[in-house]
């Protein structure tokens, strides 16, 4: 392991102890020096690594890729942007890499080479897919219910409607998806009336159950039995918006008895 005390430049042994992996690499794509977390990432010493090439390390089909955009940043003499990389690492499989890089410069301004700093992302996209499928799931589920829902955020923008919301309303959901809620579904009254102004958002505040008459996409008039409840983040405790369930009253009545 290199150190402080072997006369190494302080510069060179901050980026020696990095704790992300560090490569720098010359015009024609050869390592020329490895920190000491490129070294752990591949489970190999500095004297192993150095002086092979940088796509020794990527999957096959991104080779010919990753080669033109490197030959074109050296060209070009601008820094590449930021891009993800799969990377085979000494575990033996490849994990996701966020690479940032920049161009090293001899003194007179040539580009001499390329410096990357690499960020594992692998855990971060993991949760990332998982989140996205939770939330595919999450609306199939909304969509299969039979009674109609809208979701608002905190700020009363409907965020989502499902097909039995723009049946009942005769409104598609891209007509309604962030609009006010209030433009969407106009409250002309409510029942029984011992609230002079009802309106949705007071669900941010408490749950509230009611039949009220809705304008329709016709500009006639609807009779629902509506629910709607605050959305609050469990962890935060803050409302992140509201929940509202609705039906027509006549099918509600029926469904009571």
């Amino acid at each position: 392991m290199i150190s402080a005390s072997q006369n190494q430049p302080f510069g060179s042994f901050i980026v020696w102890r990095l704790p992300v992996p560090y490569v720098e690499a010359d015009l024609s794509g050869r390592l020329t020096f490895v920190n000491e977390a490129a070294c752990k990432m591949q489970g190999l010493t500095p004297e192993q690594l150095v002086g092979r090439d940088i796509w020794e390390f990527l999957p096959h089909d991104e080779i010919a890729r990753s080669r033109l955009e490197f030959s074109q940043a050296m060209e070009s003499g601008e820094d590449p942007p930021v891009v993800r990389r799969p990377i085979f690492v000494h575990s033996g499989n490849f994990r996701n890499y966020e690479l940032h890089r920049r161009l090293l410069r001899e003194d007179d301004g040539r580009v001499a080479g390329i410096c990357m700093a690499l960020f594992d992302i692998s855990e971060a996209e993991q949760a990332h897919r998982e989140a996205h499928r939770a939330q595919n799931w999450l609306k199939c589920v909304i969509q299969a219910i039979p009674k109609a829902i809208l979701v608002t955020d905190a700020l009363g923008f409907v965020r989502y409607c499902n097909p039995a919301a723009e049946g009942l309303t005769g409104r598609k959901a891209s007509h309604m998806e962030g609009r006010q809620i209030e433009k969407c579904i106009p409250i002309v009254s409510h029942h029984p009336p011992t609230r002079s102004a009802l309106s949705f958002r007071m669900a941010l505040h408490e749950p509230w159950t009611g039949q009220v008459e809705i304008v329709n996409a016709a500009r006639g008039t609807l009779t629902v039995q509506l629910s709607a409840s605050p959305i609050v983040d469990e962890e935060t405790g803050d409302t992140a918006g509201v929940v509202i369930v609705f039906e027509e009253a006549e099918i509600a009545a029926w469904q009571a008895h």
